[in-house]
């Protein structure tokens, strides 16, 4: 009866998460259309692929809802406290929020040198070079780039840690070492995940933007139950 109610509470939760990162996933979905909307009316449609490089850096706090998909509690230390948690993630949105604005103002400099040196975000940074010509292909595959280097970061800075916490909790430092060690032992599966968001939510956004709403869910609760998968492999980890 009791195993019957837990597999019954589980399935619920695992609904309520679908749903959630539906939900989020619908979220940026009206955001980037916004954003498209007024970057076009303002003559700024070269630009919308940098706010899409941007979206990548949602992934740790969407990531947040996909961690009632894990049954696997017993992965856990007795030392694990809920407060815990809270720190890492409270620490992630600190990072990421850094990034954020880094990326926000590379995207503008490089948008006011190499595209557009009369709009006025380069008035207003007083942004002044001889270097002008249409860069708009190599502007396109400078943000592919740095959407790629986001997602890496967003998982082994971002999702990871909070992943481990809930699991094995190591604390605050412990939970971020663990958190490179694992991307350092798989590297090349990483960087395959880092393309994989990348690809799930630019192209969509820029060439099929109602598929995003099934292409990033979809990845993205693939690349959690992954990592969740290979860091239970780890011999450090203690099932």
């Amino acid at each position: 009866m009791s195993e019957s109610l837990s597999l019954s509470r589980f399935s619920s939760e695992k609904i309520m998460s679908y749903a959630l990162v539906f939900f989020t996933s619908l979220v940026i979905f009206f955001i980037a259309q916004v954003i498209q909307f007024y970057l076009g009316a303002y003559d700024f449609n070269t630009m919308y692929i940098s706010f899409c490089a941007g979206f990548v850096l949602f992934i740790p706090l969407v990531s947040l809802v996909l961690h009632p998909l894990l049954l696997n509690k017993e992965g856990k230390r007795d030392t694990f406290h809920f407060s815990d948690l809270l720190a890492n993630i409270g620490l992630v949105c600190v990072v990421q929020f850094l990034f954020f604005l880094i990326w926000i103002t590379d995207a503008i400099a490089l948008y006011s040198i190499y595209v557009d040196q009369n709009s006025f975000l380069a008035k207003a940074f007083d942004i002044q070079t001889q270097a002008r010509g249409d860069m708009t292909f190599e502007f396109y595959c400078f943000n592919f780039v740095l959407a790629w280097v986001f997602a890496l970061l967003s998982m082994v800075v971002g999702l990871l840690p909070c992943l481990i916490a809930r699991l094995d909790n190591l604390g605050i430092v412990g939970n971020f070492v663990a958190a490179f060690s694992l991307a350092k032992r798989h590297k090349g599966m990483f960087c395959l995940y880092a393309l994989l968001i990348t690809s799930s939510v630019l192209v969509p956004l820029l060439y099929a933007k109602y598929l995003f709403l099934v292409v990033f869910p979809t990845v993205l609760v693939w690349v959690f139950i992954s990592l969740n998968e290979k860091y239970l492999l780890l011999p450090t980890s203690k099932k």
